[in-house]
């Protein structure tokens, strides 16, 4: 049999299945003729199925050398796709000089890698040139869907992935799609089901198991999580997508060591992401290391979720510290955290920040600047409205440094023994409420507050609750119960008061959601205060009110949050328990006696 017959013979064995042991063949014949061209490429295809990446790259560069083909170049980005190099794909299809042949796959090839770059517009943009020219192309529409589902233009995604289902219902990339966006709108029925068919389809397929797996964690379902990441990680051992999200479900079910592990293999291959810097940082948190923990923590202002709520990063990311140590004497700007909630939380370490330095200025949420203020009259003039400073680049520019307030921990935050044991806020103590001091006077028992809902964040539904769960507080002798919830909230009251034949009392007079002032000063009239995860929990606790917090699953729980022992050493006053216990008469019942 002449070497040609042979080449074929071996290369069609590879693609009946027998790929290790064709493989092994055509690369010992290749070995012999390894200035053959042609032998490299198939040589080079064969290592990419078999996902020998570096080694495929390695050729399909050397056949690039002295060869500009089009064929190697699209393969080679793809092979940077797979390794998660995105740019560097970019890098290689922007130099494609296309032709009518390869002009489709490689336009929306490019729609894809901006997609991974989370360049989401371009990526929209390059999608519509595609569909232009095919308005059937399914991976063109599939892209633009995934596009609109991250800038959480839920409706349009919606319609560009049916409408790629509608031309390919088989199609399990687009099957995977559409259990993303619905699991990102919690319709988890509609989500497992477009998951599952794509199981069906094609079960070892890497992404689906990966979603699958994602889809349980989100759920709360860890072990079948664990299960499904497993399976994918035999297909790809060494993804460090994977590698991170096996390290969150390992976390959830409190076995740091090997989340650890898993989350460190996956900064070893990929060192620049900030994703697993972030999930590192958590778990450092949550075995008490905090000085490690926050070598990590900035991680999360590379994330799209953090520019998203702070717009203004962009404008002031030069004048971030890289160092852990700062002059007393330099002139600095600290910005507020996220949601108001961070914001109060961070503030537990404005006292020592305004001790050590004296240029300084602290932008906060308005409707908090009334107590800061009072809580630190001695630096009241230090606290100014968000953007005051940070939204015009001259004013920038007079600064130093700007740090975002969760980034304060390295400073003052580096073990248990620097937290503070204080609360730090001070209700304003001339603060009128005649309606609150017009009930107080009638009444001498137990006032207890309530708050059941926690809005505006993508894990709302897994940290609210509703009124029936809270039904043995309802039942403690001798208590007032006072409405804390913030939102539309008065249908559901009056449903469950009426069906209950049970009182609630809402201070007509107050607006819980910005008048922050008056809310303290509700908060400090109460013996108990029990809440969700929220932005009250936070100025419940910074205030020292004795407070029940109810912890929502592991997957969405902050990590301040996330201790097992029921405490944070964030907050003295807070008592951490599950839903379970609430739910539980007797846990209720000795928590009170205690």
């Amino acid at each position: 049999m002449d070497i040609s017959h042979k080449l074929n013979s071996i290369l069609k064995d590879f693609y009946a299945g027998n790929k290790e042991s064709a493989y092994k063949k055509f690369k010992k014949i290749y070995l012999q003729n390894n200035k053959d061209i042609k032998l490299r490429y198939n040589l080079a295809v064969m290592q990419q199925e078999l996902g020998l990446l570096d080694e495929a790259e390695a050729n399909y560069i050397s056949l690039l050398e002295n060869n500009d083909e089009t064929k190697y170049k699209i393969n080679l980005y793809n092979i940077y796709i797979n390794k998660g190099y995105y740019q560097k794909a970019l890098d290689i299809i922007n130099s494609i000089q296309l032709n009518k042949l390869f002009l489709l796959q490689v336009n929306q090839d490019k729609a894809y890698i901006l997609y991974l770059l989370k360049s989401y517009k371009d990526s929209i943009n390059q999608c519509y040139k595609v569909l232009e020219i095919d308005n059937k192309n399914v991976n063109a529409l599939n892209t633009l869907g995934l596009c609109f589902l991250h800038l959480k233009k839920y409706d349009e995604a919606d319609k560009a992935l049916l409408s790629a289902l509608s031309l390919d219902n088989n199609n399990i990339k687009i099957l995977n799609s559409l259990g993303r966006l619905k699991h990102e709108l919690r319709i988890s029925k509609e989500a497992k089901t477009y998951f599952e068919n794509a199981f069906k389809l094609y079960p070892n397929s890497f992404e689906t198991l990966n979603n699958m797996a994602g889809f349980y964690l989100e759920e709360g379902e860890y072990k079948k999580a664990i299960e499904y990441f497993k399976n994918a990680e035999n297909l790809k051992p060494n993804n460090p997508i994977l590698l991170n999200n096996l390290a969150k479900t390992l976390m959830c079910l409190h076995k740091i060591k090997e989340a650890e592990k898993h989350c460190r293999k996956a900064i070893s291959i990929d060192q620049n992401n900030d994703e697993f810097k972030k999930t590192l940082s958590l778990i450092l948190l949550k075995k008490y290391d905090f000085k490690n923990a926050w070598l990590y923590f900035d991680g999360r202002l590379g994330l799209s979720d953090f520019n998203e709520k702070n717009p203004t990063l962009k404008l002031i990311e030069n004048k971030i510290p890289k160092n852990n140590i700062l002059d007393k004497n330099s002139k600095i700007l600290v910005l507020r955290e996220q949601g108001i909630g961070d914001e109060i939380l961070y503030g537990t370490m404005y006292s020592d920040l305004l001790n050590r330095f004296q240029n300084l200025v602290i932008e906060c949420d308005e409707r908090l600047i009334p107590l800061f203020k009072n809580s630190f009259n001695s630096h009241k003039d230090k606290f100014v409205k968000l953007g005051t400073y940070s939204s015009n680049i001259n004013r920038v520019n007079n600064f130093e440094y700007i740090i975002y307030a969760g980034s304060l921990g390295k400073y003052f935050r580096n073990d248990l023994n620097s937290f503070s044991q204080d609360s730090y806020l001070k209700n304003i103590e001339n603060y009128e409420d005649l309606e609150l001091d017009k009930i107080l006077n009638k009444f001498n028992g137990l006032k207890i507050g309530i708050s059941w809902k926690s809005f505006k964040n993508r894990y709302s539904s897994e940290k609210s609750m509703s009124l029936d769960d809270f039904k043995n507080i309802f039942e403690i002798k001798n208590s007032l119960i006072f409405n804390l919830q913030y939102g539309d909230v008065k249908k559901e009251i009056d449903y469950f008061t009426k069906r209950q034949n049970l009182k609630i009392i809402t201070l007509k007079s107050l607006d819980l959601f910005n008048n922050f002032s008056g809310l303290a000063n509700l908060l400090k009239e109460l013996d108990l205060f029990i809440t969700v995860s929220n932005s009250t929990a936070h100025l419940a606790s910074a205030l020292g009110v004795k407070t029940i917090l109810i912890k929502p699953e592991n997957h969405a729980s902050f990590h301040y949050w996330d201790y097992e022992n029921g405490k944070t050493p964030w907050y003295k006053s807070v008592n951490i328990i599950s839903k379970e216990n609430l739910k539980d008469n007797k846990f209720i019942n000795d928590f009170f006696k205690s």
